[in-house]
């Protein structure tokens, strides 16, 4: 199958080193895959962890990284309102693999200071409210998650969505590089190598889910729709379905939302918000 890879921006420098990484487009999937994995390794050393949500590709990401290093750290968001199917699969990959996944959970003063302002469901009024609480639920407690982690490896995909067509192997533009080792892949590559390993699967598959995240915030998606047109279904099409772990949103959202962050923190720590 025919691949086509975007060069890293970072320059060329040692031979062996992730920088120089290049596949010739014959290579297939998986060999890419692990030369990615190896090359990641032999750059950031014990300093390096999968970023997990449990999804197929993530779990592929997983089997991998153990299988070449197997003390590698597995961290997740537990955001508080993930699906019961997903602790029900962590508990099936700590036993498969005889690991303990760490579990990066949002400050509980912050949760409750949001919830007191705009309520539990806030994220259905408006896209600044929605990324408001993926940033205290999601974006800053993955913050503090990687402090001191020189890269985490995601299963993030080009052909997963639009917004996702451009990323990069290596993602430098961050503190902690991002290695997404699967983003050439295909949908048909991921179901193959789950079904050849035998891998775990999140049960909401069955239930026609694409893309999983928080459950009140997650749909089955419906025949034509993109792999994540089941995310915030109830925003415009012309959204991001994005919740700033990887991507932000336009720029007035982006404003709006850090407005309402700080009346957020402001109200955690009993003190008046400043305007912008």
């Amino acid at each position: 199958m025919s691949r086509v890879r975007i060069p890293s921006p970072a320059p060329i420098t040692i031979s062996n080193s992730v920088h120089n990484l290049r596949k010739p487009d014959s290579v297939e999937p998986v060999a890419s895959a692990r030369e990615i994995v190896a090359a990641a390794m032999r750059e950031f050393g014990s300093s390096l962890i999968v970023l997990s949500s449990f999804q197929r590709e993530d779990v592929i990401v997983t089997d991998l990284v153990l299988s070449a290093s197997p003390s590698t750290r597995v961290l997740t968001l537990d955001t508080g309102r993930v699906p019961e199917a997903t602790h029900r699969i962590v508990a099936e990959v700590e036993r498969r693999y005889a690991i303990a996944v760490e579990r990066i959970v949002p400050d509980p003063a912050e949760v409750d200071a949001m919830v007191a302002l705009h309520g539990i469901d806030l994220f259905r009024d408006s896209v600044p409210d929605r990324m408001l609480c993926c940033d205290i639920r999601k974006s800053r407690p993955l913050a503090r998650g990687l402090s001191g982690v020189a890269a985490y490896f995601t299963g993030l995909r080009r052909a997963q969505a639009k917004s996702r067509a451009s990323i990069e192997v290596f993602d430098r533009s961050a503190a902690s590089v991002k290695i997404s080792p699967l983003a050439d892949w295909t949908t048909e590559d991921v179901l193959r190598y789950t079904r050849e390993r035998g891998l775990p699967e999140h049960a909401l598959y069955a239930a026609g889910y694409t893309s999983i995240g928080c459950d009140p915030c997650t749909r089955p998606i419906v025949a034509g729709e993109d792999e994540r047109a089941g995310r915030w279904w109830w925003e415009s099409p012309e959204a991001v379905k994005e919740c700033g772990l990887h991507f932000s949103a336009d720029g007035r959202a982006e404003r709006t939302v850090d407005v309402l962050l700080r009346e957020v923190l402001a109200a955690q720590a009993g003190a008046p918000a400043q305007s912008a």
